[in-house]
């Protein structure tokens, strides 16, 4: 018994000396990086498409009257503001062809944009009196991939983002007088607003994974440099908070290294 606690504690101590090195490289890369310049580039056109749903031979109408100049002026506009809040300035570099790039000087390029309206199909499950009913629905939805270029003095690989944002949906399943399930739902359709909203979340989503991505290459640079380690953490950072948060490298809420 002695042998086993001794080694349960063991194992929980090199768990929280590698979360402390991490988090003293990360303290040490925010310090660091307090008003850095990050020149940004945005793309002036998305790739729009609208995919056709080959069951129900329709395509989506919930990007009729879509802009996307305006989108990506708000995702550009949540992204550039959301930066300064990590301490960072955000410019545009008066001559393209001569931008400084070393550990306070960053380049920050989103090369491609896709933004497809779709129809997505999707199964309610209820289950009443021990048996299980599904409905099917046909909601509106659209995707967004993203692809960055970085640079901090060198070139990062490829960062990329998918998110997906669809129809509200809610239901319900109540027992009416006769004991049979009475089953009701409602669909909160997308609006245009809904995308617009959307672009400025994706914009500040993706600020604060540009500057964990950055700083979680710093942390790996560092860490295999004094301990020749790989860090099994990924660090992201919270600047109103002040908060470290510790992810595993194969969670979802970050980019996606495209190598």
């Amino acid at each position: 018994m002695k042998r086993i606690l001794v080694f349960v504690l063991a194992v929980l101590s090199m768990s929280f000396s590698s979360c402390s090195i991490e988090k003293r490289y990360a303290k040490s890369f925010i310090e660091q990086s307090k008003g850095a310049n990050v020149a940004v580039y945005f793309p002036e056109t998305a790739k729009v498409t609208n995919s056709l749903n080959v069951e129900l031979n329709r395509y989506s109408e919930v990007l009729e009257g879509f802009n996307q100049n305006v989108f990506l002026d708000i995702m550009y506009a949540a992204y550039a503001e959301t930066l300064r809040d990590y301490d960072l300035n955000v410019y545009i570099p008066d001559n393209p062809d001569n931008i400084p790039v070393d550990s306070v000087n960053w380049l920050v390029m989103l090369t491609q944009v896709e933004i497809t309206g779709k129809i997505v199909e999707y199964d309610d499950y209820m289950f009443y009196n021990w048996e299980e009913n599904y409905y099917k629905h046909n909601l509106n939805g659209v995707n967004v991939a993203s692809w960055f270029d970085m640079n901090n003095g060198k070139w990062l690989p490829v960062q990329f983002a998918e998110h997906n944002l669809i129809d509200g949906f809610k239901s319900k399943a109540d027992a009416g007088f006769s004991q049979s399930m009475n089953y009701t739902y409602t669909i909160d359709t997308l609006s245009t607003t809904d995308l617009y909203n959307y672009a400025a979340y994706l914009g500040k989503l993706y600020a604060g994974y540009t500057f964990d991505c950055f700083m979680n290459h710093y942390i790996v640079e560092e860490a295999k440099k004094d301990y020749d380690m790989e860090p099994a953490l990924y660090m992201r950072y919270d600047p109103y908070r002040k908060m470290y948060i510790y992810l595993y490298y194969d969670e979802t809420d970050k980019f996606v290294e495209i190598k």
